[in-house]
């Protein structure tokens, strides 16, 4: 349970950590419906999709997806890692934190005062759908092989609640939050979760896996 659980929550927590900051600033901006409306309805255009293809991953069988878990969660730790490590040498931030409005392709002559942006509330629905389609890569593949939905949920509900709390309690000082220290260390956590999972099925079946499916 220990495992599902804080893979989830932290790598949920680190996407939706993206998206909060970039929602900050469009509400800043004078766009507050358009950019709370649009990361609920993003994240819950990828929950309905998700919700869908549940069935899908009881045609392949238990061993293959949990390959399929410990090569993604190890893959995009590692990828996490290395990305935080350079940024780090470098002293450089993300462009969602320096820059969150140019990150999604929104200038200052798009941000004309109106009752209500439809540009604004698309372009923030693309950026939550992305950020939330990242965190279905964690939470999925970990819930379908550890088969502990509820803790998998849990964690994921919880980073979500985190950063919700957080950001209300902090907003001015989002961006002082040191984004790139955390994710290296959750992406190491999420390796290493990764490589502890292919270690066990190396040393279960040596991975001499039968067909998928």
């Amino acid at each position: 349970m220990f495992q599902p659980f804080i893979a989830a929550l932290t790598g949920t927590s680190v996407e939706f950590f993206e998206t909060v900051v970039i929602a900050y600033a469009i509400i800043r901006a004078g766009h507050p419906r358009e950019a709370v409306f649009a990361v609920i309805f993003g994240h819950l255009l990828v929950f309905i999709a998700a919700f869908f293809l549940l069935p899908a991953h009881t045609a392949i069988s238990v061993d293959w997806l949990r390959l399929i878990a410990a090569l993604l969660l190890t893959t995009m730790g590692l990828y996490w890692a290395f990305k935080s490590a350079k940024r780090q040498m470098l002293n450089q931030r993300p462009r969602w934190v320096s820059n969150p409005l140019g990150k999604v392709g929104i200038t200052p002559e798009s941000l004309i005062p109106l009752a209500f942006s439809p540009f604004v509330f698309l372009v923030m629905t693309k950026s939550a759908v992305i950020e939330a389609t990242e965190i279905l890569l964690v939470v999925f593949p970990v819930a379908a092989i550890s088969g502990d939905w509820p803790a998998v949920l849990g964690g994921a509900f919880t980073g979500i609640a985190i950063v919700t709390l957080l950001a209300l309690l902090l907003h001015k000082r989002l961006q002082s939050i040191p984004e790139v220290k955390l994710k290296l260390v959750i992406g190491l956590l999420l390796a290493g979760i990764g490589i502890s999972w292919l270690l066990e099925i190396y040393s279960s079946t040596g991975f001499q896996l039968a067909s998928p499916f």
